[in-house]
């Protein structure tokens, strides 16, 4: 497929300017060569051009077609709409009209199921990795985990893109792997910066400062001297690793109708925003829009130093999952305040009593002048109680 001229054309254009923007074009491709052979037979990924523009096929059938080939994979709704549009893309690439307003009508395409995804916490996170004896992986969902950097991010990063003089650790993002294609800069927990040094240690020796001058990947077993290694190969590998790890675990349920887990690598960013945003101030959710390179406010703005301070003192010790020492000074922490509640509490307590035991004497004496005062003039039994109240005593 990839030695077509016309493939060959298209993919060549959509990987202007990235690293994998045309992957998901390659994707949809393959999947519409395995249709038009499965459809058409003599029908190649070249000649489907030629026959939708002499008319000999119908470019709107055909990919309503394509729609109940991809429903048959058992692929999300989004990755469907994704390939088809891919497809679509690469049709109208090489002079293939398709009028929105007639796809619209002529093809139907199901809505996507919204539902939330499966949320983990500390807990989940903490089974997970005391379930993992594998070191390479247990270090790399450490860093998706106190990071939320992305998958394929954290597959691209380099030994030179870490710094580990800098406390908390600051590893680079480069912008050719990034969804936004801009670079930026994330922090990880101090105990993922511990199993990451110990693993470059295993990968290239003690020497740090050595090591970190390496241009290699950091999660690559083997070194190639041949072959460039590909973030793509080291993911494959990894994501192979971890089903089996969550099958082990107990958390390797499917979606419904759908091979995809409900926990996957993307778990933990969402893990990662969710405590950033619940993080006391200065953290709070445009921290984490920034933290996770989305889109942030123009008027949120601070400086590194400020940034690295935030996480290290607001949000490190909620991304921290196997460092006892730690949790137990958090667990402490937690303990202090309860304790400083419950005898504010108590103080609380004590000054209500005194209050009431205070006006239930003013109360009392306030009865015995009304008492004395009838006695001496029966005419003010006459009065209302509220107003024998406020008059007091005339003494003679």
């Amino acid at each position: 497929m990839d030695k077509l001229p016309r493939v060959q054309q298209f993919l060549s254009s959509k990987a202007r300017g990235t690293v994998y923007h045309n992957r998901c074009y390659k994707t949809a491709l393959a999947y519409l060569y395995q249709f038009l052979n499965n459809k058409y037979g003599s029908l190649g990924l070249e000649t489907v051009i030629d026959s939708i523009n002499q008319k000999t096929i119908d470019v709107y059938k055909l990919l309503d077609e394509f729609v109940d080939f991809l429903h048959a994979k058992k692929l999300s709704q989004a990755s469907r709409n994704q390939y088809l549009t891919g497809v679509k893309s690469y049709l109208q690439f090489h002079d293939v009209d398709i009028v929105p307003y007639k796809f619209k009508v002529r093809v139907t395409l199901p809505k996507i199921p919204r539902e939330d995804e499966q949320p983990i916490d500390q807990n989940d996170v903490r089974t997970i990795l005391l379930h993992c004896h594998n070191q390479r992986l247990k270090t790399f969902i450490l860093v998706l985990a106190s990071s939320g950097v992305r998958v394929i991010e954290a597959c691209a990063i380099r030994f030179c893109d870490i710094y580990f003089d800098e406390s908390p650790t600051r590893i680079h993002v480069r912008a050719e792997f990034t969804k936004t294609k801009l670079p930026r800069d994330i922090y990880i927990s101090d105990e993922a910066s511990r199993y990451l040094q110990e693993w470059v240690g295993h990968r290239l020796g003690k020497d740090l400062d050595k090591a970190t001058k390496s241009n290699e990947l950091v999660f690559q077993v083997f070194k190639t001297n041949n072959r460039k290694v590909e973030p793509k190969t080291i993911y494959n590998k990894l994501v192979q690793q971890f089903h089996t790890l969550l099958d082990e675990v107990g958390f390797g349920q499917r979606k419904d109708g759908m091979a995809r887990r409900k926990i996957t690598f993307h778990s933990f960013r969402r893990l990662v925003k969710t405590a950033l945003s619940d993080a006391p101030a200065p953290a709070g959710s445009e921290y984490s829009e920034w933290f996770l390179g989305h889109r942030k406010s123009p008027y949120w703005a601070k400086k590194p130093r400020e940034r690295a301070e935030i996480y290290s003192t607001r949000c490190m010790k909620y991304l921290t999952f196997l460092d006892y020492s730690t949790l137990e000074a958090s667990g402490k922490t937690v303990e202090a305040k309860i304790k400083e509640l419950e005898k504010e509490k108590q103080i609380m307590g004590q000054k209500y009593e005194q209050e009431m035991q205070e006006l239930r004497e003013h109360t009392d004496r306030k009865l015995n002048e009304i008492i004395l005062m009838i006695q001496k003039n029966p005419k003010l039994a006459r009065l209302k109680r509220e107003v024998l109240m406020t008059r007091p005593l005339k003494r003679k």
